[in-house]
């Protein structure tokens, strides 16, 4: 009996192992967009349903191998890897039936199912085809949905939070390989008519799971409470949107009562005339002849009216669309002149800012938020998260630490910028319990002031106002469980429901860095 029952674990192991050696095993290396992570894992898999996600879990989970799914590689922190089994999202891309009979209300018409590697352009493209828009976004859209939802990826605009906050129910494949459905504890699932099977797959169980801990903890946990299948996201009607750009000095933009303290107090921006619903600053941290800083404030105007959809040429400054392409196509000699010459840096900050200037540009909601062919520039950045209140302190700070750093030989090749988002109940989100000013740095990535810069940049923000660092543009600023219990006052509630879906097959790079593996390496 005893030899039996070692041949029958010895079968099962050898089934694990040829499980595992079904995915790509010896891979070639994976590597971050930005290029601050690499890594060559031992397994490698692009899962393409449901049933192979959860059949790869469980292998992965009985053999103690670590798991963990990127998005479109557009993080600069360590949050997507492992050396052991990387997934990648290129065939979980495709939109899904959603069982209106399991809804609350059925008839609820903004409602959308997708997969979690579905990339915000074709969300963009399968909303747009519905009538349908997300009710805010970031500027590029190239990473997954589920990517943005995992780091508390934001827009700008204080009436709305992060995208995550627009996820009303999310299937996750969690330890041993089984497939919960998260909601908040009054979510869109009708208890009484939950089948408890998977739409597109009735063979496949699954658990609903109605929490406001769960759900608040599972839509920002860097991808290390389990591995998304779908979300079903609320989306608004579709919109289009009138931008204004123009410039304005420091002096003007802090003056009592005017448009930054309205701003910090929730008021509309504007007293005597319709304020935007979105607005952000770009600025430059170096100091004028005069001894002022140059701002350009974009607002942003919704209109559930068609507006002319202008193409992106007549965006900004004449030339500007084809000068932005051009910076990056020549990015690398560019980069060595300002490293050769810093003095160059300033001048070239003031003419960014001047080159935007537009008084109006319209366009359908999505290609306002995208902010063009800038994107593609090799770039490097980090975002730091502030109360709202200390906007002004926070820019004051930045002006001092610029001079501080140009002195060391360290220039900023891009404006600064800030944006401002909605408060969030998502218990690790940058945005927790607090409206948020971000600061985002870039920078050019073969300058060699960059990264000194940005880590800079990243840790006196930190130090002096308690910003918190983006989840996915986190140059290994924070190191252990004291940072963040003292950024995130309800870390304790995250860590409980961390546990409860991970048994350690979900720890990665990201969860050794910050102490908290289940199963450290």
């Amino acid at each position: 009996m005893k030899q039996t029952g070692k041949l029958a674990r010895l079968g099962i192991q050898l089934a694990g192992v040829a499980a595992l050696a079904g995915m790509l095993g010896g891979c070639d290396e994976w590597e971050n967009v930005m290029k601050t992570e690499k890594v060559t894992p031992k397994y490698r898999a692009q899962p393409d349903s449901a049933k192979q996600l959860m059949s790869y879990i469980s292998t992965a989970s009985s053999n103690g191998k670590r798991v963990r799914m990127t998005g479109s590689g557009h993080s600069a922190s360590d949050i997507t890897i492992t050396n052991e089994v990387l997934f990648t999202p290129e065939k979980l891309n495709k939109p899904l039936n959603l069982d209106r009979a399991r809804l609350k209300n059925p008839a609820d018409d903004k409602l959308v199912r997708v997969q979690s590697g579905m990339r915000i352009r074709e969300l963009n493209t399968l909303l747009d085809s519905k009538g349908l828009a997300f009710s805010n976004l970031g500027g590029y859209d190239g990473q997954t949905i589920v990517g943005v939802m995992m780091t508390a990826t934001h827009g700008s605009g204080l009436a709305y939070g992060p995208i995550a906050d627009q996820a009303q129910s999310i299937q996750m494949v969690v330890e041993g390989g089984r497939m919960v459905q998260i909601e908040p504890t009054n979510g869109i699932t009708n208890p009484a008519t939950w089948r408890g099977r998977l739409e597109e797959d009735s063979t496949i169980p699954v658990e609903l799971i109605q929490n406001d801990d769960a759900f608040n903890a599972a839509r920002v946990s860097f991808g290390s409470m389990g591995v998304v299948y779908s979300v079903v996201l609320r989306a608004d009607q579709k919109f289009w949107l009138r931008e204004v750009r123009r410039k304005i000095k420091w002096s003007e933009l802090k003056k009592p009562g005017g448009y930054l303290e309205r701003l910090m107090q929730g008021l509309p921006v504007y007293a005597d005339k319709p304020s935007p619903e979105h607005w952000e600053l770009q600025y430059t941290p170096y100091a004028d002849a005069n001894g002022d800083h140059t701002f350009l404030i974009t607002e942003r105007h919704r209109s559930y009216t068609p507006l002319p959809e202008q193409p992106a040429s007549e965006r900004g400054q004449p030339g500007t669309d084809f000068v932005s392409g051009l910076i990056t196509v020549v990015e690398q000699p560019i980069a060595a002149i300002i490293d050769t010459f810093p003095s160059l840096g300033k001048t070239i900050l003031e003419q960014s800012l001047t080159s935007q200037e537009d008084d109006n540009y319209t366009n359908v909601s999505y290609k306002v938020f995208h902010i063009g062919v800038v994107n593609d520039t090799p770039a490097i950045g980090i975002e730091a998260a502030f109360d709202l209140s200390q906007t002004v302190a926070a820019l004051e700070r930045s002006f001092a630490l610029s001079d501080q750093l140009f002195a060391q030989g360290m220039v900023h090749t891009s404006p600064i910028a800030i944006r401002f988002v909605k408060k969030t109940d998502a218990l690790v989100a940058m945005q927790q319990g607090r409206n948020t000013g971000f600061m985002e740095v870039i920078g050019m990535r073969d300058s060699k002031s960059t990264v000194p810069l940005l880590k800079s940049y990243q840790r006196t923000m930190y130090q002096d106002l308690g910003a918190r660092p983006h989840w996915g543009l986190d140059l290994n600023l924070l190191t252990g469980e004291s940072q963040l219990r003292g950024l995130y006052p309800k870390w304790d509630v995250w860590k409980a429901q961390y546990r409860r879906f991970n048994g350690g097959t979900f720890d990665g790079k990201v969860t050794d860095r910050l102490g908290i593996s289940v199963r450290p390496r």
